[in-house]
Parts: C-alpha cells; sequence; structure tokens
C-alpha cells in the first residue's frame, strides 16, 4: 500500500474531519478500493475480533461513496432495494468468512452477489404473485410471529434489539412495502418492538399495527414473514 493512501485512511480512522473529507473524494475511493495491499490493510483491521477502528464500517461507508455499486439500471426500484439490503446482510455476515481482497475489490464481490439477489428477488416475487392469485389451502390462517424475547429478559432484550435496529438503516430502510414507499422495515420493526415492550405479547395485534399504516392486517404479516424478520434474524447471528 502505497504511503499517500495507507495516510489517508489511517487519518479517517483517527479523526471524523479527515474520514469525511476522505469520503468526499471519489477518486481517491476508488483508489484504495482497486489497491490490492489497501483492501487487504483494510480487511485484516476490519475482521479483528474487536474492530477497534470500525474498519468495517468504513469499508460500508466508502463502497457508498465510490459511486460504484451497480445502481441496477433498468430493474424496478423495488425489487432493487429489497436485493440491496439482502446483500448487506450477506456483505456483513460472509465478509471475514469469505472475502478474498486479492481476488477482488470490496465493490465487485458485492456487486457480483448484488445480481444474484436481484434474480433471487425476482423468483420470489412471481411465486408470491402465483400464491396470491392462486392461495394454497390454509394459507391465510398461517401464524406468523414477531420476534419474542426470553420472558426473563424481556425489556432488556426489546431495547437491545430497538437499538440493533435503529443502529443498521442500511439493512432495513431500502426494504420498502411495494405500492407503500413510507413502510419499511425498520419502522415496521420498531413498531413491533415498541408494542411489545408496552403491551407484552399477549396483547399483540397485527391489526392495530397493520391500520396505523393504512394495510390490511395479512399484507402486513407476508411482508414482515418474507422480508423483515429474515433480515431481523440475520442480524441478530452476527
Amino acid at each position: 500500500m502505497c504511503n499517500d493512501l495507507r495516510s489517508l485512511i489511517q487519518a479517517a480512522f483517527n479523526d471524523p474531519i479527515e474520514k469525511s473529507r476522505l469520503l468526499q473524494q471519489r477518486q481517491k475511493l476508488q483508489e484504495i478500493i482497486n489497491d490490492i495491499p489497501s483492501r487487504q490493510w483494510l480487511f485484516e483491521q476490519a475482521c479483528e475480533p474487536d474492530d477497534p477502528h470500525q474498519a468495517k464500517t468504513l469499508i460500508i461507508t466508502m463502497m457508498t461513496s465510490s459511486r460504484l455499486i451497480w445502481c441496477g439500471d433498468k430493474i424496478s426500484p423495488d425489487i432493487y432495494s429489497e436485493a440491496l439490503s439482502r446483500t448487506w446482510v450477506w456483505f456483513l455476515e460472509d465478509f471475514c468468512q469469505r472475502y478474498n481482497p486479492e481476488k477482488a475489490s470490496f465493490v465487485t464481490w458485492f456487486n457480483q452477489k448484488l445480481r444474484w439477489m436481484i434474480l433471487d428477488v425476482i423468483r420470489e416475487r412471481a411465486k408470491e404473485e402465483k400464491n396470491r392469485l392462486h392461495p394454497l389451502d390454509g394459507e391465510d390462517g398461517e401464524k406468523i410471529y414477531p420476534p419474542c424475547p426470553h420472558p426473563d429478559r424481556w425489556e432488556q432484550t426489546i431495547e437491545e434489539w430497538l437499538n440493533l435496529v435503529q443502529n443498521n438503516p442500511h439493512l432495513f430502510k431500502s426494504c420498502q412495502m411495494q405500492q407503500y414507499s413510507h413502510v419499511n422495515c425498520q419502522v415496521v420493526l420498531m413498531q413491533i418492538l415498541l408494542v411489545l415492550r408496552d403491551s407484552g405479547s399477549e396483547n399483540f395485534s397485527w391489526d392495530t399495527i397493520a391500520q396505523q399504516y393504512g394495510l390490511e392486517a395479512l399484507s402486513l404479516k407476508r411482508f414482515c414473514r418474507t422480508r423483515c424478520f429474515r433480515i431481523f434474524k440475520q442480524l441478530l447471528a452476527e
């Protein structure tokens, strides 16, 4: 890693102002991302047990600021945003175990997975539409449960989960409900957790939450089951 790039990265670690300056230099960001020694060093920092410099967060911010993440071209915005959210979950989960900085840049590795995720979302939407038009017997009666912490740590766990959802907006906000852009997974999950905290699971009502957004309860359940709860579960597993 050349001294110039190293000094930029290290300055970004130690000084928020320098970090802000670096994130505004798109060309420098692209140089760092495309430089094997630079990304090797960042990878090693990010995968330390405690990641004292929050290198993984810096890598993600650099990727988004570099404008190198594939924009989806003519892909439906709804499909793209869902695939993008899933890809960020995968990135955080698999980065230290599967990424090889010598073979590809962070963004190249990310973009390859993003394209596969888009295909997965397209297939799932087609299946959902088929099930909507030709529902299986008993599908509407399927029990879909919100997250539920252990009774012994109820309030403490919910507060931890609320902070977790609030502090990871890049995973949830782009996961929006089709035709209801104001309804995203972060908003819905936080509302569910607040109801559980204040009222308990015995008083939980999908109808009450759905009414707040002008939705049918079944539509909100399906959205949470197929998208929000899956992302939330993966985040808890990290």
